[in-house]
């Protein structure tokens, strides 16, 4: 049920720009989350595809702790940062998001500072 091929790349990726706690928490989120985006339930396709999410920002003092990180799609990621109308729009166009995603994605912004999307 899970891409284990893509788990085997993920744990092989290094991330030198991050802590080995990231690391571990991104594999593991990976894993707990069957292979899919928390977002979309889309499953990821490539190790670049996987972007975990600080829920509290680490310039707000969030941490890589499991529980303040989740696994989403890099263009998921790029809407819960974008502040720009006519990013947002961008990426509300690819993703085309139902309502519970978006309100998923509204939670995320506002725990990051963030105006949410109407």
């Amino acid at each position: 049920r899970i891409n284990t091929n893509l788990m085997l790349e993920l744990m092989r990726n290094t991330l030198y720009t991050r802590s080995i706690e990231y690391s571990d928490n991104r594999i593991s989120l990976f894993s707990a989350q069957w292979g899919r985006c928390a977002i979309t339930g889309v499953s990821f396709a490539s190790v670049k595809d996987i972007h975990c999410h600080h829920k509290t920002p680490t310039s707000m003092g969030g941490t890589d702790k499991y529980d303040n990180l989740i696994p989403v799609l890099a263009p998921v990621h790029k809407l819960i940062h974008a502040k720009n109308k006519d990013t947002i729009e961008h990426y509300l166009n690819i993703l085309n998001l139902n309502k519970e995603q978006l309100r998923k994605v509204n939670k995320l912004r506002a725990l990051a500072g963030i105006e949410e999307i109407l």
